[in-house]
């Protein structure tokens, strides 16, 4: 009895200790990295600014971050890193992406040990790896609004890898076989059109294109409900999410942190 009344006070005095660390190191530092910085985060609304640092800080201490080419990997940029994961996990069962253990970081665009060609990032599901090149990171960041994000690619390759390998659930699977055959009637017509929405790079495969619509579903998505609203549906089923009503039609809120 004095054994589990120890144990249960060790608990509670280390989940206050967890606390005040995210409430005066880990909530300002994150914040300050990213307000007015990372749209998804500096839009949302109030009481979901917690959670998403919560699960940022979160991937910030689970991922083993390896620096490649004598790149230098601050605070800051696993901090972003990390939020691009908690952005799209935000509403997804607890152990997305737990799967993946590490993160490699390159310092640019880096020759692939797999296909042996350049790369600004890869999943490699066999060694449990998610890699960027930083020059790859900051052209995605740097125009929010373009759909093109490896960030946000290369974690929806790891998600959608994460949903087929193992046997805890990520996605709902019946909403991945709404994508999966969305993506297969329209692939081949939609490669023929000039004008489509998606780039090119989206026909590639079916990963591909989940990848690429991921892209567009979080930095253009009023665009992307215009041009594709059956598949914008079925993504906003898929995350649990709709960024219109979400973020994207939002203005900035006031700083939880100073």
């Amino acid at each position: 009895m004095r054994f589990a009344l120890l144990a249960a006070l060790a608990q509670l005095l280390y989940k206050g200790y967890q606390e005040l660390r995210f409430r005066f190191y880990y909530g300002p530092i994150f914040h300050r990295f990213l307000n007015r910085k990372y749209i998804f985060y500096t839009s949302l609304p109030w009481s979901l600014k917690l959670k998403f640092l919560r699960l940022a800080r979160d991937q910030y201490e689970y991922f083993d971050f390896v620096p490649r080419d004598k790149i230098k990997l601050t605070r800051a940029m696993k901090a972003i890193i990390s939020c691009a994961a908690a952005q799209l996990i935000l509403f997804l069962p607890k152990k997305s992406l737990s799967f993946f253990k590490r993160i490699i970081v390159y310092p640019d665009y880096y020759n692939s040990v797999i296909t042996h060609r350049k790369h600004k990032g890869e999943v490699n599901p066999g060694l449990r790896v998610i890699v960027f090149s930083w020059r790859g990171i900051a052209e995605g960041l740097s125009d929010q609004k373009d759909g093109i994000n490896l960030l946000l690619h290369e974690f929806a390759h790891a998600l959608w890898l994460e949903n087929k390998l193992t046997d805890y659930v990520t996605f709902d699977e019946k909403v991945v076989e709404q994508v999966e055959k969305y993506a297969e009637k329209e692939m081949a017509n939609l490669a023929l059109n000039e004008q489509h929405f998606f780039r090119k790079y989206a026909f590639n495969n079916m990963e591909e294109f989940f990848a690429v619509a991921v892209e567009n579903f979080f930095e253009r998505p009023g665009l992307f409900q215009q041009e594709q609203p059956e598949l914008y549906l079925i993504l906003a089923k898929l995350f649990k999410q709709d960024p219109i009503k979400l973020y994207a039609s939002r203005p900035q809120q006031k700083p939880l942190f100073r």
